[in-house]
C-alpha cells in the first residue's frame, strides 16, 4: 500500500519531462501544463528492491545530516563564537575535503566497489564516537587552555576568531568531521550508489521520492532534537555531555541501519537487474567526462552571456546565503549563548525547512506554470531581500539602541532574530524547489556543445566562488574591523548589492531567453513559409501541366474528326 501510494505521486514526475511540450515554456499561462493522468501510465511496481534500500539511505544520511549540523554549530558557536566560522571555513574544511577526495579517489582504485562505501564511511563514525567518549569529556585538558589570551595581543583583531580555533581544537575537528557527512555520505557515496544502481528510467521514479525522504527526515530530525533537549537530557542530569550521548548515540545507531540497508542492496540488486554484477563492480558504467580547469570554465562563461547570468546567479546564491548565515548566527549565539537553547531554535529552523520544501516542491511547477519561469527565479532572491533588510535593520538598530515601532532594543533583537529564521527557512527550502529548477530549465534551449561546457563551468565556479566566497569575504572583513557585530552594516550593505546583481542578473537571462524564443518562432515562420511556398508553386506546376495535356488531347480529336492533320508544333528557339 506505501509503495502503491508513492508510485502514484511520484507519477507526474516521472513523465513530466517526457511528455510535456517545450513551446514558449517561459511564458504566463503557456508553461507546459501537467499532462493528463487519464492518459500516463503508473509506474510499474518493480523496482521496490531498489526505491526500499536506497530510501532508508537517504532518510539516515539526511536525519543525521540535521542533527551534526546543529550540533556543531551548538558547539562551537556558543563556546568560541560566530567570528570562528569563516576560519573553519576556509581553513579546516576546505583543506580537509581536498584532503578526504584525494583518499577517496584511492579507496576506489585500490577497493571493490561495494566495499568503498563501508570504507568511507566508518572514518567519521569512529569519530564521532572517539570525540563523544573521550574527547569532549576530556576537552578542558586537550584544548589548548590560555593559547588566545597569550597571543591575541600579537595579531589584528580580525584573526582572533582563528587563535580560538586553534586553542578548541577538539571542537574544530569535530565541527570538520560533521560538515564533510554532507559533502561525503550524501553528496558522494549515496549519489554515486543511487547512479549505479538505477537506470534512467527508473531514476524518473524514485528520485523525486528521494527528496520526500530528505524532507521527512528534516522534519522528523528537528523534532528529535527538540525532544532530547526538552525531556532526554533534563532527565540524565544535563548538560551538553549528556545531550551528545543521546544525539551521537542515535546517529550510530542509525548508520548501523544505513550499512544494513547497503549490505541488502548489494544482495537484492545484482546481475541483469542494475549495472552491478555479482561481484560489486560495474564495467558498463561510463567514462566521466574530464572537468575543466577553473581558467576554462571562466573562458566559457565569457563566450556566452546566458552562461554568464547563469554563473551569477548561483555565486549569488553561494555569497549571499553565507554572508547572511555568519550574521545571523553571530545574533543568534547572542539571544541564546548555551548549547541546548542555541541548538533548539536551529532545531525549529530545520522542522520549518523540511515543511516548506515539501510544500515548495508540490507548489513549484504550479508557480512555473501559471506565474511564469521570471516570477520563479526571482521568487528566492527577492524572499531573501525582504526578510534580510527585516533581520539587518531590526539587528542594526537593536546595536545601536534605536526604538522601532515602540519596542525595546532586546525585543527588536529577538524580531530580527526571527527574521533571520525566515530568511534561512526560505533561502534553504527554495534552493531545491525553485532555484534549481529554474536554473537547469535555461540548458534546455542551449545546444549540446553549449549545454555540457556552460553546466561544467556554471557548476565549478559556483562551488569554488560560491562557497568560499563569502567565506573570504567576511575574513576580510574581520580583519579590517575586528568582528561580526561591527561588520553588520557592511555585511548587510554586501549582502543588498549581492542581491542586487543576483535580481538583474535574472532580468537579463529572462529578456535573453525571450528574444531567443522570437527568434526561433520568426525562424520556424519563414521555414514554413518557404515550405508552403515551395509547395504551392510545386502544386501550380503539376496543374498547369494538366491542363496542357488535356488541351492538346482536345485539339487533336477534333482535328481528326474534320480529316485535318494535327498542326506540327514549332521548334524550339535555339540557345
Amino acid at each position: 500500500m506505501p509503495l502503491s501510494a508513492a508510485a502514484t505521486l511520484s507519477k507526474e514526475d516521472a513523465h513530466y519531462l517526457e511528455k510535456r511540450g517545450r513551446t514558449r515554456w517561459w511564458k504566463r499561462a503557456q508553461f507546459p501544463r501537467v499532462p493528463d493522468e487519464g492518459k500516463v501510465p503508473p509506474p510499474k511496481l518493480q523496482v521496490w528492491r531498489k526505491v526500499l534500500p536506497l530510501g532508508l539511505i537517504f532518510f539516515v544520511a539526511s536525519f543525521n545530516l540535521t542533527i551534526l549540523q546543529n550540533l556543531k554549530d551548538a558547539i562551537m558557536v556558543t563556546t568560541a563564537g560566530a567570528e570562528t566560522l569563516p576560519f573553519l571555513a576556509s581553513c579546516v574544511v576546505l583543506p580537509a575535503s581536498l584532503g578526504f577526495f584525494m583518499a577517496y579517489g584511492k579507496m576506489v582504485e585500490a577497493l571493490p566497489s561495494r566495499s568503498v562505501f563501508y570504507a568511507a564511511l566508518s572514518p567519521l563514525i569512529a569519530f564521532y564516537v572517539l570525540f563523544t567518549a573521550l574527547l569532549y569529556p576530556l576537552h578542558g585538558s586537550l584544548h589548548l587552555n590560555g593559547f588566545y589570551v597569550a597571543t591575541a595581543a600579537l595579531v589584528p583583531q580580525g584573526l582572533h576568531g582563528l587563535l580560538k580555533v586553534i586553542e578548541y581544537w577538539t571542537f574544530s575537528l569535530f565541527y570538520c568531521a560533521s560538515e564533510l557527512w554532507g559533502s561525503v555520505v550524501i553528496s558522494v557515496l549515496f549519489w554515486s550508489l543511487a547512479n549505479e544502481v538505477c537506470t534512467v528510467d527508473e531514476a524518473k521514479t524514485v528520485y523525486p521520492l528521494m527528496g520526500i525522504a530528505a524532507n521527512v527526515a528534516l522534519v522528523l530530525a528537528g523534532s528529535w532534537v527538540k525532544f532530547v533537549n526538552s525531556s532526554l537530557v533534563p532527565a540524565a542530569g544535563g548538560g551538553t555531555q549528556a545531550m551528545l550521548n543521546f544525539l551521537v548515540g542515535g546517529i550510530v545507531c542509525l548508520t548501523g541501519v544505513m550499512m544494513a540497508a547497503k549490505f541488502a542492496l548489494d544482495n537484492w540488486c545484482v546481475g541483469d537487474y542494475c549495472a552491478i554484477d555479482a561481484e560489486g563492480s560495474s564495467p558498463k558504467s561510463p567514462k566521466k567526462k574530464k572537468k575543466g580547469s577553473l581558467g576554462e570554465s571562466f573562458a566559457v562563461i565569457r563566450s556566452s552571456p546566458k552562461i554568464m547570468n547563469l554563473a551569477l546567479l548561483v555565486v549569488s546564491y553561494g555569497v549571499s546565503h553565507r554572508l547572511f548565515e555568519f550574521a545571523w548566527k553571530g545574533q543568534l549565539r547572542a539571544l541564546y549563548p548555551t548549547p541546548a537553547a542555541y541548538q533548539s531554535v536551529l532545531a525549529d529552523v530545520s522542522i520549518a525547512t523540511g515543511w516548506c520544501t515539501i510544500a515548495l516542491m508540490l507548489l513549484g511547477k504550479f508557480v512555473f506554470q501559471y506565474f511564469g519561469w521570471m516570477a520563479a527565479a526571482a521568487a528566492t532572491p527577492t524572499i531573501m531581500l525582504l526578510s534580510g533588510a527585516g533581520f539587518f535593520g531590526l539587528s542594526l538598530a537593536a546595536n545601536q539602541g534605536i526604538s522601532v515601532a515602540g519596542m525595546d532594543p532586546a525585543a527588536m533583537a529577538v524580531a530580527g532574530v526571527m527574521a533571520g529564521a525566515l530568511t534561512q527557512v526560505f533561502a534553504r527550502s527554495s534552493k531545491f524547489s525553485l532555484f534549481d529548477p529554474a536554473k537547469e530549465m535555461v540548458y534546455i534551449e542551449m545546444g549540446r556543445e553549449e549545454k555540457s561546457k556552460g553546466k561544467a563551468a556554471v557548476d565549478l565556479l559556483g562551488s569554488q566562488l560560491g562557497k568560499s566566497g563569502g567565506a573570504w569575504l567576511t575574513q576580510a572583513l574581520l580583519l579590517v574591523l575586528g568582528s561580526i557585530s561591527a561588520s553588520m552594516p557592511v555585511i548587510a550593505a554586501a549582502f543588498t548589492g549581492v542581491i542586487v546583481s543576483w535580481l538583474r542578473a535574472v532580468l537579463s537571462l529572462g529578456k535573453q531567453l525571450k528574444d531567443y524564443e522570437q527568434q526561433k518562432a520568426a525562424a520556424a515562420a519563414a521555414a514554413n513559409g518557404a515550405a508552403n511556398g515551395a509547395a504551392n508553386l510545386a502544386a501550380n506546376g503539376a496543374a498547369n501541366g494538366t491542363n496542357g495535356a488535356a488541351s492538346a488531347g482536345l485539339n487533336g480529336a477534333t482535328n481528326g474528326a474534320s480529316g485535318e492533320p494535327a498542326p506540327t508544333p514549332a521548334p524550339a528557339p535555339a540557345a
